[in-house]
């Protein structure tokens, strides 16, 4: 068996083998719209989704346009007067788009009312005993334009027609930062303990962004934090208190990264999770093997009662039951797993499984290194992950023959691993 490839994140194997189109994602904001869902045909069982007038958390749906979800979380804490811990969210979603996801919020309806923030729409929706907590929707739909491409219809119908309704359920690049892709290696420091190194990855790492870029290189030079706190841009809200705690506390760096608002915090963790995902899945397509039909030692991840992937649970194919299993996953019904490393995590059987363990060895981290005592919070268990996700009601249509495409995915799935099959761009600031 030929060893792991190490593609540059963004640059996993292609399932479809037909030329892309090429093309920009979000070449303004409004061409890329996505909206969260929490019912398919039925009653929500979300208990935040049940109205309660005697709750303590307020819902919204808010629509924003160029919000970062976290940055979000930061500005609501700031106007309400709350704790960030005192808002909930489903899902983290894109900067660069316009957003509607719902939150939690506990504060009164009169306060969030008085609300006025710059491309942001707040629509109280009533008030509950519960939070939302991520995970607590059922998927998100999209409409997408794709600008500056060929505009070859042809070559698009091509590649839906290869894909046959699934792609592979990649990360997509922003799992690790569309314009700084560094949450993973920040993420695998922090896995490994060096705490400090971490810090510095997250703050003298450069990428294609030119805000902050020179006053990065400045501090990776200068070591001088006091001068950073000077030269970092006021935008970059989080590496300024992350820089103005070890003002304060020299040295301390788990206490820098708890500067980060946990949500963001626990992000690092699983993008380093992510990228051993993405690797797995990427050799599996690489070696030929089918990633929606199930081989004997697969795991399979059967539906919730949403109809999507239910990823506490998984089932062993054997060859008693791989020919009902694989009619499962033909249908949609039933997902091949990979696996998400974590503390109680196994390997799976079968070949998938001598994939993931070349892939750890690779990296040389364990099962165990996911228990990460000194911050105990971003210490993560493992799950497994669908290695294909289903299209669901594609549709194409042309704005001055720019193709746009409308589509919703199960939750944790990402758009640009669908459309970069349809791009297949080398450049990943395309997406």
């Amino acid at each position: 068996m030929s060893k792991p490839a190490r593609p540059e994140v963004g640059r996993e194997e292609y399932l479809s083998t037909s030329d892309g189109i090429g093309g920009k994602l979000r070449k303004v904001a409004e061409d890329f719209e996505v909206v969260e869902f929490i019912e398919t045909g039925t009653k929500p069982h979300w208990i935040w989704a049940k109205e309660n007038d005697g709750g303590r958390h307020s819902i919204v749906k808010i629509t924003s346009k160029n919000w970062d979800t976290h940055v979000l979380v930061k500005e609501l804490s700031k106007r309400l007067k709350i704790s960030q811990k005192a808002i909930g969210f489903a899902g983290t979603k894109d900067k660069r788009a316009v957003s509607t996801q719902y939150f939690s919020l506990m504060a009164p309806k009169t306060k969030i009312e008085e609300l006025e923030i710059s491309n942001i729409n707040v629509e109280f929706i009533h008030k509950t005993t519960k939070p939302i907590r991520l995970g607590n929707l059922v998927g998100n739909k999209f409409r997408i334009k794709i600008t500056d491409s060929d505009k070859n219809k042809n070559k698009i119908d091509g590649i839906l027609e290869q894909l046959d309704g699934g792609f592979p359920n990649y990360f997509g690049i922003q799992r690790f930062g569309a314009a700084r892709p560094i949450t993973h290696i920040v993420g695998e420091k922090i896995v490994r303990g060096d705490y400090q190194g971490a810090v510095w990855d997250y703050l003298t790492t450069e990428g294609g962004d030119a805000v902050g870029s020179e006053a990065r290189k400045q501090l990776k030079e200068s070591k001088n934090m006091e001068d950073a706190l000077e030269k970092f841009p006021y935008n970059l809200l989080f590496e300024r208190q992350i820089i103005g705690h070890l003002c304060r506390n020299k040295d301390d760096y788990i206490g820098a990264l708890r500067e980060l608002p946990e949500g963001l915090l626990k992000m690092l963790v699983h993008s380093y999770q992510s990228l051993i995902f993405n690797r797995a899945l990427d050799q599996r397509i690489r070696q030929g093997m089918e990633i929606g039909k199930p081989l004997i030692g697969d795991y399979i991840i059967p539906a919730d009662n949403y109809g999507g992937p239910d990823q506490r649970k998984t089932i062993e194919v054997t060859e008693r039951n791989q020919t009902k299993l694989e009619k499962r996953c033909k249908e949609g019904k039933a997902w091949v797993a990979g696996m998400l490393p974590g503390t109680k995590s196994e390997y799976t059987k079968g070949i998938q499984g001598d994939i993931e363990r070349e892939v750890m060895n690779e990296e040389n981290i364990d099962f165990s290194d996911f228990a990460i005592d000194e911050i105990s919070e971003l210490s993560s268990v493992g799950m497994c992950r669908p290695l294909r996700q289903c299209l669901n009601q594609i549709k194409v249509e042309y704005d001055d023959d720019d193709p746009v495409f409308s589509f919703w995915l199960n939750k944790g799935t990402y758009a640009t691993s669908f459309l970069r099959e349809i791009m297949k761009c080398e450049d990943v600031k395309a997406y």
